[in-house]
C-alpha cells in the first residue's frame, strides 16, 4: 500500500477518487472552500485532511478568510495544515502577505502539534528558517527541488521532503532523491497537477517507487514498505 503525502483530492471527480482505493490519501486544500470540501472527503473517503490557504490564493484571500480557515482547523481537529507556505517563483508579488499568513499557520501548527504540508518554490531557505524559528515539530516540504546543501539542515531539523512522479522528467528532483536522507523521504503525487506532459495522480506512485528503487539500490518491495512507514510516522497514521 502507498501513502500519497500531498494530493489535491478536491480537484478530482468522485469516480476517479474511487480508483485510488489502494492509496491512503493526504488531502491538501487551497482555500476556505476547498478546506470544507476536504473535510467532506474525510467523511466519504477517509482521506487525511490538511486545511489551509495556498500561497497562490493569498492575493484573493482576505483576512476574514484566513480567520475562518484557522477556526476550521481547530474545530475540525484536522491533523495537518496545508497547503501553506511561501512562493517567490510564481507569486512573488504577494510575498510579504504570504509571510504574514504563513506565520499564522506556523503558530497554529505549533500550538496544536499539527503537521505542516508546505509549498516553497524559490523560498526554500526562508521556509526552513521560518519552520526552525517557530519551533515546528513536524513538517513536509513538498516536491522539493531546492538547494541540495539545504537538505542536511532539513534533515537535522527532522523535517521530511516528498518525491513525486516528476522524477521521471525533472533532473533536479532526481538529484534531490539521490541526496536526501532516506528515512525522511515520502511519496506524493501533487495530483491532478500537469507537468511536462504528465498528469500527476496517486496511481503513479508505484512507478515512482520503482524509479527510487533503482536510484537507491533497494529491492522494490522493501522500499515500498520503508516509504509507507516514513509517511505513517510523519502523519501518525
Amino acid at each position: 500500500m502507498y501513502i500519497d503525502a500531498h494530493c489535491h483530492c478536491h480537484e478530482f471527480e468522485d469516480e476517479e477518487l474511487k480508483e485510488f482505493a489502494g492509496v491512503k490519501l493526504v488531502a491538501v486544500s487551497d482555500d476556505l472552500e476547498s478546506s470544507r470540501r476536504t473535510l467532506e472527503l474525510r467523511a466519504n473517503y477517509g482521506v487525511v485532511p490538511c486545511l489551509g490557504i495556498h500561497p497562490w490564493r493569498i492575493e484573493k484571500a482576505k483576512p476574514q478568510e484566513l480567520a475562518e480557515v484557522l477556526k476550521l482547523i481547530e474545530k475540525s481537529e484536522a491533523p495537518c495544515v496545508g497547503e501553506v507556505g511561501l512562493d517567490k517563483r510564481f507569486a512573488a508579488d504577494t510575498y510579504e502577505r504570504q509571510r504574514e499568513y504563513f506565520a499564522k499557520f506556523l503558530e497554529i501548527s505549533r500550538e496544536h502539534d499539527l503537521v505542516l504540508n508546505v509549498h516553497a518554490p524559490d523560498a526554500w531557505r526562508d521556509v526552513v528558517e521560518a519552520l526552525r524559528k517557530a519551533d515546528v515539530d513536524r513538517a513536509l516540504i513538498h516536491w522539493y527541488t531546492g538547494p541540495l546543501d539545504l537538505l542536511e539542515e532539513i534533515a537535522a531539523l527532522g523535517y521530511y521532503i516528498s518525491i513525486n512522479p516528476a522524477i521521471k522528467v525533472q533532473p533536479k528532483h532526481r538529484a534531490v532523491a539521490q541526496t536526501a536522507r532516506r528515512d525522511l523521504v515520502v511519496l506524493e503525487s501533487d495530483g491532478p497537477y500537469e507537468y511536462r506532459g504528465l498528469r500527476l495522480t496517486p496511481s503513479m506512485l508505484a512507478e515512482t517507487t520503482s524509479i527510487l528503487s533503482e536510484i537507491w539500490g533497494i529491492p522494490r518491495d522493501e522500499l515500498e514498505e520503508k516509504l509507507y512507514q516514513n509517511a505513517a510516522r510523519l502523519f501518525r497514521i
